[in-house]
């Protein structure tokens, strides 16, 4: 029989989290851009620096989500490379992120929130 080593599953598991991440980025972003018209108006990286020209304000979204999912995946990495973890805990942690991202894109979810923030007149 022979010995078979597999590789620590913790890489893995930091870029599943830091996907996670990326996705609550890009939903806390798009209730913010609803909320705020300064937010608004800093999420238009097409007018500022030229990034996804004519789609406004979704191109800063993506963008600060591309940047939360770098940063939070190199750190994750680093803390968690060579290391095996307990994968299906981490997994549920990236799973949460996610759910947090797709409801904050949600209309009824992120209207809601804008209405307890942003009273009609």
């Amino acid at each position: 029989m022979q010995d078979v080593q597999t590789k620590p599953n913790g890489p893995v598991a930091a870029s599943f989290v830091a996907a996670g991440i990326a996705s609550a980025t890009v939903g806390i972003f798009v209730v913010l851009n609803e909320i705020s018209t300064e937010v608004n108006g800093f999420l238009k990286f097409d007018a500022s620096f030229g990034i996804g020209k004519g789609v406004g304000p979704l191109s800063g979204k993506v963008t600060l989500g591309v940047i939360a999912f770098v940063i939070s995946w190199v750190v994750l990495h680093f803390a968690l490379r060579g290391k095996e973890v307990n994968f299906n805990r981490w997994l549920g942690i990236a799973l949460v992120f996610v759910f947090v991202g797709f409801a904050l894109t949600f209309p009824p979810v992120f209207e809601f929130i804008v209405g307890i923030f942003v009273p009609e007149a």
